[in-house]
């Protein structure tokens, strides 16, 4: 179960959700994040990339698991997704009261225990190019009402819909299969603006391997960008729901 939940948070954690429910454009930032230097920012490209997020793991045959991760990028130059050849470090990162871990591969800082997702906030003490600062991310955590039931077997001859309905604090959201396999073929699809319902044929699934250890996961986030200092950063919490599936022929 660990190797399947750890394997598929670094999965996430390089994923950038590219079609959105778009909210209404940012208004100034809130004096009460805490951050006296920070901007509103509508910027594509980032110095730095903040995620927090609850994410559940379930399956058939196998007991349902909830973890909090959190997880902080920087880069040397700007960039949409975190990348390894970027990847630059700080002197310290902290989220809420817990100081983060410098992980190798994709080589960010996160938390190696437990930790609370109520208040998200920040602390930066930064190296430069990148500033020091502490910001409070006051956004909601992305919520939906219902979801059609996933199917414990998936096949890549016929392929699924697959639909989610009442969507709210929500910036993008899309669908993920993995076959799960030592080095993964990935496909993924977006919620367009307005559609509560995806299906992936028979040729989104061609690239697929038949596996028994396959991952469908539904990853929605609530996103926003802030400007200090004239740099860039990518504020996002997050929740997804993976499930462990079959994919056959």
């Amino acid at each position: 179960m660990f190797a399947v939940r750890n394997s598929l948070y670094i999965l996430l954690f390089i994923f950038a959700l590219v079609a959105c429910k778009k909210e209404d454009q940012e208004a100034p930032i809130d004096p009460n994040t805490g951050c006296s230097n920070c901007l509103p920012s509508y910027a594509t490209t980032f110095s730095g990339i903040f995620k927090a997020g609850s994410y559940t793991v379930t399956g058939a045959a196998m007991s349902t698991s909830i973890s909090n991760r959190v997880s902080a990028f920087f880069s040397n130059t700007v960039v949409t997704v975190p990348s390894v050849a970027n990847s630059i470090t700080v002197s310290n990162v902290f989220f809420n009261e817990d100081t983060l871990t410098y992980s190798g591969g994709p080589y960010y800082y996160t938390n190696l225990s437990s930790v609370t997702l109520s208040p998200v906030s920040w602390t930066v003490n930064g190296v430069s190019p990148i500033p020091s600062f502490t910001y409070k991310n006051l956004k909601e955590k992305p919520q939906y009402g219902a979801m059609t039931a996933w199917p414990d077997t998936i096949s890549k001859n016929i392929g699924f819909t697959f639909s989610i309905y009442d969507l709210s604090f929500i910036t993008g959201a899309s669908i993920l299969i993995s076959d799960g396999l030592p080095i993964p073929n990935v496909t993924t699809k977006a919620l367009g603006l307005g559609s509560d319902t995806l299906t992936f044929s028979s040729n989104d699934l061609s690239g697929m391997s038949t596996s028994t250890n396959a991952i469908i996961t539904l990853i929605m986030e609530n996103s926003h960008a802030i400007k200090i200092d004239s740099k860039d950063f990518k504020m996002s919490n997050e929740s997804s729901y993976s499930r462990k599936i079959v994919i056959k022929n």
